[in-house]
């Protein structure tokens, strides 16, 4: 059994294609955590986003035979949980806000409290946004991704993700006026 953990991700796509768990494993390692953030920032419940994770994987499994490397795998693997995300959303048509756990190691309970406020406040406006802004703002505020990274994913031009983001920061900055008035 080959030790994959300097493999690199086109060779542990290869030994996917070819069946082997153990290098499926590492991948799913190495990518869970994006995959995780960015459904979890998108449908905000824990359950889903992990539901969301598996099935990115389980798609990943099953299509690994067809999988070129034209990019990075992070890149296709983003791909899958937008559009798996965008589905769901699409069934769905309706959320339940899921609530961020404690950070531990931190005792100051009325900073806490704040923090928690703000951050529920940001998830609840950031839920409110029609579906294309929310996932703008997710792939570029909270995983980093370019204009032309989120335009790619969205399936739109450039100026339609910028577009997107101006008018998510705009209904954001409205909703969260009070909040941010407090401050």
């Amino acid at each position: 059994m080959p030790d994959w953990a300097d493999a690199s991700d086109s060779q542990l796509m290869e030994a996917t294609a070819r069946g082997d768990r153990d290098a499926f494993s590492v991948l799913i390692g190495r990518h869970q955590g994006p995959v995780l953030s960015i459904a979890y920032r998108f449908l905000a419940d824990r359950s889903g986003a992990q539901d969301a994770a598996q099935e990115v994987f389980l798609r990943l499994w099953r299509s690994a035979r067809r999988y070129r490397p034209d990019a990075p795998l992070a890149a296709y693997l983003r791909t899958l949980t937008v559009n798996l995300c965008l589905d769901t959303k699409r069934k769905a048509r309706f959320l339940v806000l899921g609530q961020e756990g404690e950070v531990p190691g931190r005792h100051d309970p009325h900073g806490d409290l704040e923090a928690r406020e703000r951050k529920a406040a940001l998830s609840a406006a950031l839920q409110t946004l029609p579906e294309a802004q929310r996932m703008a703002v997710v792939l570029f505020h909270m995983e980093g991704a370019s204009v032309k990274e989120v335009a790619s994913l969205l399936d739109v031009s450039p100026k339609a993700a910028e577009s997107l983001l101006s008018r998510a920061r705009s209904s954001l900055r409205e909703r969260l006026r009070p909040l941010l008035a407090g401050s």
